[in-house]
């Protein structure tokens, strides 16, 4: 059943990572066309809140952890700050709320606040907190595609296809960090959550070398541990660090990546994050969802895609690049 009535405050609930929360920029263009004079508030984790202002139409970030989310090199999440987020989503009053990844605790974490409308797709044991669930998605469709599904319960017709975030909108500090860079960089990314999903390590430094060669730069993307890893154990060619950029930060890190030529990394927030400011990306996918996640941004981009990510090579992926027309290397 649709919910007609026309909605003064929306939620959005993005509580997973960062990538997800960049899929669901795609959405707000359309929930603003549909209802210019509402207010669009998203609640994420707390690290990837200062990329809600770069999404469109949106008013305002609510951050915190889930307690049940825990990153192995990080402390446990405090349930005090969750429970202080849940009550301050209840303050707000909101109308309507669309969970975008519909885990049962994600859905329940929402039913908490007292939001009379909840939308989410179907997963096991969410239907108890969501007051409209929609079909399960398809994990051959891409995701785009099939978050806009969500929007139909609210009478809303989208045809997007792409998300995008607001350059327009980047932190100053961080864009005066990334000033420091060369105008022509390439960006890399070897990093995912998960190391049997990484082309190993040595590949991406023969990668590096190749573009050193050719006198391109390269800047390093990944978490502070992840990086130390690279500096200590792979040889490599002189490069710059996404963590000595500037503060370092997450804002930092996009304006960084909003300049860069060039982005080839695994599939994971880094990639959806140059993407949707229109930077091309090559998305290494080992094995990941290529179907589902593969880069849905506004500028170009090639995949690459085996279900054992030692079988990638740096020469598969300077080949994707070099498909781009963006840098030769031969």
């Amino acid at each position: 059943m649709r919910h007609r009535a026309s909605p003064q405050r929306i939620l959005l609930a993005s509580l997973d990572n960062l990538g997800d929360l960049i899929f669901t920029a795609a959405l707000t263009p359309s929930i603003h066309d549909a209802f210019p004079d509402a207010t669009i508030d998203v609640w994420c984790r707390r690290y990837s809140a200062p990329i809600v202002p770069l999404m469109p139409h949106v008013r305002a970030a609510i951050g915190a952890d889930p307690f049940w989310a825990r990153q192995p090199h990080l402390p446990p999440p405090s349930r005090r700050e969750f429970l202080d987020s849940v009550r301050a989503v209840r303050r707000n009053g909101y109308d309507l709320a669309i969970v975008t990844e519909a885990p049962w605790r994600t859905a329940a974490a929402v039913a908490a606040t007292g939001i009379p409308v909840r939308i989410g797709a179907a997963r096991p044991h969410n239907q108890h907190f969501l007051t409209h669930v929609i079909p399960p998605e398809n994990a051959h469709n891409p995701v785009v595609r099939e978050q806009a599904r969500l929007l139909n319960e609210m009478g809303i017709a989208s045809d997007a296809s792409h998300y995008q975030l607001d350059a327009g909108r980047l932190d100053a500090a961080g864009l005066e960090a990334a000033d420091e860079l060369p105008p022509r960089f390439v960006a890399l990314h070897p990093f995912a959550s998960q190391r049997n999903r990484c082309v190993p390590l040595a590949e991406w430094a023969a990668m590096a070398y190749e573009l050193h060669e050719q006198q391109v730069p390269v800047v390093w993307v990944g978490m502070t541990h992840e990086l130390n890893e690279l500096r200590k154990t792979v040889r490599h060619p002189a490069a710059w660090y996404i963590d000595a950029i500037g503060d370092g930060s997450l804002p930092t890190t996009a304006a960084v990546l909003s300049r860069a030529s060039l982005l080839i990394g695994h599939d994971s927030g880094p990639l959806h994050l140059a993407a949707a400011f229109g930077v091309p990306v090559v998305g290494v996918f080992a094995p990941g969802q290529p179907d589902r996640t593969f880069p849905q941004g506004v500028g170009p981009w090639r995949m690459i895609h085996h279900r054992d990510a030692r079988a990638i090579t740096a020469r598969d992926m300077l080949y994707e690049m070099e498909d781009l027309g963006l840098f030769s290397t031969t």
